[in-house]
């Protein structure tokens, strides 16, 4: 069959029919079945494959996607803090900050009214994610004073008595003492014109005297966008850990209930009667936090010593409009934290902190720590620096 007759046999069939069905009666009463067939069986071919295909990878998908929620819904472990407040709930990071509330002192009606151990009387975890802004520093105050000649002068008679020449020392600083109190008087009644005339000023003696070394505050700033009501539950705990670890408990100093074992290992010496009461004596000083860093972070930034939250607060809508799920709880929450350390920032101290390969020195210096009163918070003994 010649090229020419195809194409004229394809002019007649458009001429007969304006549909596809058309097309096909058409086509088959002048028995032409040859090419098209052929080209149709291809194509009914060619589509059942991709169908095939897409169907088998839909499966595949629709099974990774199923993997990955089984997956999703479980929580990261960090290693050796199983139970910990971990925030993100179900994503893994490399580095997490790490904040260890230790249990304050029992002085105060401690069981709940469930009959539990009220959770701050308890060591709780919580791990979040590194902030966005982590800034370090460490400030030492000095004092300017003048140090006149007086001072200096006896400073000097002092020394010598000191080296055992005091009696010819002595009568030399007198004798300056004198020289120079009868200029200053003179300058005095004079206003200042009998330096000003000689073109001399009096030194003040001015020195940088050592005065202090603040506390460091730490301010962190924790954005939650819970994915699940699981993990909503998990911000909502978070943010219960840090409000009741910095909030103190009012008591009244009553004897009872003396010996009684309120949680393993740990006997009331000193407890109130009965429920809350009005009017409570005493505050009892809120937990102490243990913060550090988990993850390879912990070997390039300095840690931080044992501090107390003073400020945190809550935007419920995250600085943005406020939203909420169905449930009512809201779809951003940020929190900040505020955190002042009660020890000072001593060489000894900053050595037991100071990421190790930054101290050329280790081990080696034996300077000893500072500590404080502060330090009798525990109800343990132990030091705020083991999280143990």
């Amino acid at each position: 069959m010649g090229i020419s007759r195809i194409i004229k046999k394809f002019e007649k069939v458009k001429k007969a029919v304006n549909s596809i069905k058309g097309i096909q009666s058409k086509i088959q009463s002048i028995n032409y079945t040859t090419a098209l067939d052929s080209l149709g069986e291809s194509q009914e071919a060619a589509e059942a494959i991709l169908s095939t295909r897409r169907d088998n990878l839909q499966g595949a998908l629709g099974a990774h996607k199923r993997v990955g929620m089984a997956y999703s819904k479980k929580s990261p472990v960090i290693e050796g803090e199983e139970g910990a407040l971990i925030y993100p709930k179900y994503d893994k990071l490399a580095n997490y900050i790490f904040f260890v509330s230790r249990p304050r002192a029992v002085k105060a009606n401690a069981k709940t009214s469930t009959g539990d151990l009220h959770p701050v009387f308890k060591r709780r975890r919580c791990a979040l994610y590194i902030p966005d802004t982590l800034l370090s520093q460490s400030n030492v105050s000095y004092n300017q004073q003048g140090i006149g000649f007086v001072a200096k002068a006896l400073e000097q008679i002092r020394e010598s008595i000191m080296q055992g020449d005091g009696l010819n020392i002595g009568k030399e600083k007198a004798n300056q003492l004198a020289t120079q109190g009868f200029q200053a008087v003179l300058s005095q009644l004079t206003s200042g014109q009998t330096n000003i005339k000689q073109n001399r000023a009096i030194n003040p003696g001015l020195e940088q005297l050592l005065d202090s070394v603040p506390f460091r505050s730490w301010d962190f700033t924790f954005d939650f966008w819970p994915k699940s009501q699981d993990e909503a539950q998990t911000v909502n705990e978070i943010i219960y850990f840090f409000r009741s670890s910095m909030l103190p408990d009012f008591y009244t100093d009553r004897l009872s209930m003396k010996g009684e074992k309120l949680r393993e290992g740990v006997e009331v010496e000193s407890i109130q009667e009965g429920e809350n009461q009005l009017n409570a004596n005493f505050m009892n000083y809120p937990n102490v936090f243990n913060i550090s860093f988990k993850g390879p972070i912990g070997n390039k930034i300095d840690g931080f010593l044992p501090a107390v939250c003073t400020n945190a607060q809550v935007d419920y809508a995250g600085g943005q409009k406020f939203s909420t799920f169905a449930d009512g709880q809201p779809v951003h929450i940020q929190l900040t934290l505020n955190f002042l350390e009660i020890q000072t920032m001593s060489l000894g101290n900053y050595d037991n902190i100071v990421v190790p390969d930054s101290n050329p020195m280790k081990e080696e210096t034996g300077f000893s720590t500072t500590d404080s009163l502060t330090q009798q918070y525990g109800v343990d003994g132990n030091k705020f620096g083991d999280d143990g």
